[in-house]
C-alpha cells in the first residue's frame, strides 16, 4: 500500500478497518481454538508453546512460529486497533478552518508545531506501521 496522494487520516481508517476484520474473521475460525490468552506472558518469556492457539493438528510450525502468532491473536490486533483510533483522534484536524493537528501542541512562539494534521509525526508514524510509503 502507497500513499500516491491519498489523505493520510482516510488511508489509516481504511487500513485498520481491514486489519479489524482480518482480526474477526480470525477469531471466528474454530479451527485455531483461539482462547482468551491468559498464557500470553508465556510467550513473551519464550514458553515453548503458548495456549492461545490450541494445536498445530500437523507440526509444521515450529516455537518462535506458535509464539509469533499468539502474541498476535485476534484480540490483542483489535485492542492495538482501538489504541491506534484513539491516536489518531487526538492527532487530527483542529477544525474544518484549522487543519493544523490538534494533538502536536505549540512550541515556545504559540504557533503550532505542525501546521497541517498531515504532517504530523504521529500520524506518519502509524501510517507507516499500516504500510504508508509516502511519496511511492
Amino acid at each position: 500500500m502507497t500513499a500516491q496522494g491519498e489523505d493520510i487520516l482516510a488511508y489509516l481508517d481504511r487500513a485498520i478497518s481491514k486489519t479489524e476484520k482480518t482480526a474477526r474473521a480470525a477469531a471466528e475460525d474454530t479451527e485455531l481454538g483461539w482462547t482468551d490468552g491468559d498464557e500470553l506472558g508465556d510467550a513473551v518469556y519464550g514458553a515453548t508453546y503458548v495456549g492461545t492457539i490450541a494445536s498445530d493438528p500437523y507440526g509444521f510450525m515450529s516455537e518462535g512460529t506458535r509464539s509469533h502468532i499468539a502474541l498476535h491473536d485476534p484480540e490483542s490486533v483489535l485492542r492495538r486497533c482501538a489504541a491506534d483510533r484513539k491516536l489518531i483522534a487526538e492527532h487530527g484536524p483542529c477544525s474544518d478552518q484549522d487543519l493544523g493537528c490538534k494533538g502536536c501542541g505549540f512550541n515556545n512562539q504559540e504557533e503550532s508545531m505542525v501546521d497541517h494534521y498531515e504532517d504530523c509525526p504521529v500520524l506518519l508514524h502509524l501510517a507507516e506501521g499500516y504500510g504508508w510509503t509516502e511519496g511511492e
